[in-house]
């Protein structure tokens, strides 16, 4: 599973699932990379800003080699 910031901010990031978990730091436009990810069932991914900011979450039900969980600032 392949982690990509696209905020333009760096973030803080959290991946578990019910048997494991890892965490870092993204910079902006950087990439994490944890294909031990790969195939498991029910994968959890939070980001969080480094400044201020509110934690976002997403689960994933299934996940497969060469998926990714992107996290983009959309201005509408």
């Amino acid at each position: 599973m392949t982690l990509v910031n696209e905020t333009g901010q760096a973030v803080y990031y959290w991946i578990s699932t019910p048997n494991s978990g890892d965490c870092g730091k993204i910079d902006v436009d950087g990439i994490a990379d944890w294909p031990g990810y790969d195939n498991q069932a029910n994968v959890v991914v939070n980001f969080l800003p480094l400044q201020n900011g509110t934690n976002f979450s997403v689960t994933v039900p299934s996940t497969g080699t060469g998926m990714q969980v992107e996290m983009a600032l959309v201005a509408l």
